[in-house]
């Protein structure tokens, strides 16, 4: 099954590009699942507007505005399976090609990194 794993580094008020694009999977097709893993490693308190954030989206479909990246816990390997880095699983429902929209916020005074693991289930 496809992966898009990574890191990505952002300033202080920087955000990222759209994780999907300029991949194979900025359009996926009807019943694809999509499974979001993220974490910061560093620093995140957890109070929202002073942490790393971020927005996922499927066309119109909205799953998290701003919410909170979790951050990366020692010895907790970050996997797929992994439960405490999971933000998202859905399957997307439009009926032809369905647009994915993956981006970060940094809304602390320093730079961090975020990792991502995206797992999308097989085409149909």
């Amino acid at each position: 099954m496809p992966v898009i794993a990574n890191n990505v580094s952002l300033a202080a008020g920087a955000s990222s590009v759209n994780i999907f694009d300029n991949t194979n999977y900025q359009f996926v097709n009807e019943c694809t699942e999509i499974r979001v893993s993220a974490a910061v490693v560093g620093a995140n308190d957890g109070v929202q507007g002073t942490n790393v954030n971020y927005r996922f989206t499927i066309n119109n479909t909205e799953f998290a505005d701003d919410a909170v990246v979790p951050t990366l816990v020692t010895g907790e390997p970050f996997t797929d399976g992994a439960a405490s880095y999971r933000t998202n699983s859905v399957i997307a429902t439009g009926q032809a090609r369905n647009r994915p929209l993956l981006v970060f916020r940094n809304q602390t005074s320093g730079t961090l990194i975020v990792k991502f693991y995206i797992f999308i289930s097989q085409q149909a």
